[in-house]
C-alpha cells in the first residue's frame, strides 16, 4: 500500500505538540499517523540519576561520566562490599552521590531505594536499569531455574525499574529519561547464548515500546547495546583485588582485544541521553557488520518466500 497524498494538522494539548497527518493511500483509504513531538532533556546538569548495578563494570562508568558531568547520582548494586569500595573514589569526584544496597528482582527495594534517593539527592529523572548477569550454554542443556535467574534480573529488573521511575516521573509531572542496558546480543544471535540473547532482545524490543508509550510524557527511552566492554562479566569468579589472575585472564581471552573502557561507555550513554537517542551502540567498527549480517539474513527470507 502506497501513500500519495497527505495534510497535516497540528494540536497543542498541554506541553505535548502533536501532528496528525491524514494520508489518502493508493486503495484510495484515508488512514491517520500520530506524530509525537518529542521533547527530551537535553540539559542534563544537576539531575539526579539512579544506576543499577552501578558499583561495577558499565554502571559505574556511568556513575562516573556522569559525575564528572555535573549530575548528582545514585548508585545501587547487590554486592555491598563493592559499594563500599567504590563510593569513596565516586565522591572523589562528586559529594552528590550515594551508594545503595539493592536487588532487582525485589520491586519493594526498588521503590524504597527511590524514596530514599528523593530524600537524599531529589526526585531521580534519570533511571539507568544497568544490572544483568550473563549465562551462557546450549538452550536444551540449561535448567529452568537457570532460565528464572537470568530473565529475573536482565529481564524483570528492567521492568520493575522503569515501572518505578516511569510512574513517579508522570505523577511529578517531570521530564526524564530511562536507559536499558541491553548487549549487542539484542541485536544478533549466537550458539551458546541461547538464555542471554533471550533476555537481551526483550529488552530492545521492550524499550521501543517504552519509548513510544512513554513520549507523549516527555520520557526518553535509550537502550544500550554494547560489543565488548571491560566488567567483570568475563572473570565473575575471581575477586575484585585478584588483580593478577584478572590479567591472566583478560590476556587468554581473545575477544577482550575489542574491549572498551566502561567509562567511555557511561560517556556515550550520557551523550545518548542529551541527543535523545534510541540506540545506543559503543563501537562503529565490528559491530555495524554484525547487525547489517544478521538483517541481511532475514531480507534474504523474505526474497526466497515472496520473490519477485
Amino acid at each position: 500500500m502506497g501513500i500519495y497524498a497527505a495534510v497535516a494538522y497540528t494540536h497543542q494539548h498541554k506541553k505535548t505538540r502533536v501532528v496528525i497527518i491524514y494520508a489518502q493511500a493508493r486503495c484510495g483509504a484515508i488512514i491517520s499517523l500520530l506524530v509525537i513531538e518529542r521533547k527530551h532533556l537535553k540539559d542534563t546538569v544537576g539531575k539526579v540519576a539512579f544506576i543499577t548495578g552501578g558499583a561495577n563494570g558499565i554502571g559505574l562508568g556511568m556513575a562516573k561520566a556522569f559525575l564528572h558531568a555535573g549530575l548528582k547520582v545514585a548508585i545501587a548494586d547487590i554486592r555491598e562490599d563493592r559499594l563500599q569500595r567504590v563510593e569513596p573514589q565516586l565522591k572523589a569526584i562528586s559529594e552528590d552521590v550515594i551508594a545503595l544496597a539493592c536487588d532487582v528482582v525485589n520491586a519493594k527495594a526498588i521503590s524504597d531505594a527511590a524514596d530514599e534517593i528523593e530524600k537524599s539527592l531529589g526526585p531521580v529523572q534519570i533511571c539507568c536499569n544497568n544490572a544483568g548477569i550473563g549465562i551462557g550454554g546450549p538452550f536444551h542443556t540449561i535448567a529452568e531455574e537457570t532460565w528464572s535467574r537470568i530473565l529475573d534480573v536482565n529481564l524483570w529488573g528492567v521492568i520493575r525499574g522503569g515501572r518505578e521511575f516511569a510512574n513517579r516521573l508522570i505523577n511529578a509531572g517531570l521530564e526524564g529519561h530511562i536507559v536499558n542496558t541491553a548487549s549487542i546480543m539484542g541485536m544478533i544471535t549466537g550458539g551458546g547464548s541461547a538464555a542471554y540473547c533471550a533476555t537481551k532482545h526483550a529488552v530492545v524490543g521492550m524499550s521501543e515500546c517504552m519509548r513510544a508509550d512513554l513520549a507523549p510524557h516527555h520520557i526518553g527511552v535509550s537502550v544500550l547495546c554494547p560489543f565488548i566492554v571491560d566488567t567483570s562479566i568475563f572473570y565473575p569468579d575471581l575477586a575484585d583485588d585478584d588483580l593478577e589472575g584478572i590479567a591472566e585472564r583478560k590476556r587468554n581471552l581473545s575477544l577482550m582485544k575489542y574491549a572498551l573502557d566502561p567509562q567511555y561507555v557511561g560517556e556515550l550513554v550520557l551523550r545518548a541521553i542529551q541527543n535523545d537517542e534510541l540506540h545506543v551502540f559503543c563501537d562503529g567498527d565490528e559491530t555495524p557488520n554484525m547487525v547489517k549480517s544478521r538483517f541481511e539474513r532475514v531480507m534474504g527470507a523474505f526474497d526466497r518466500q515472496f520473490p519477485g
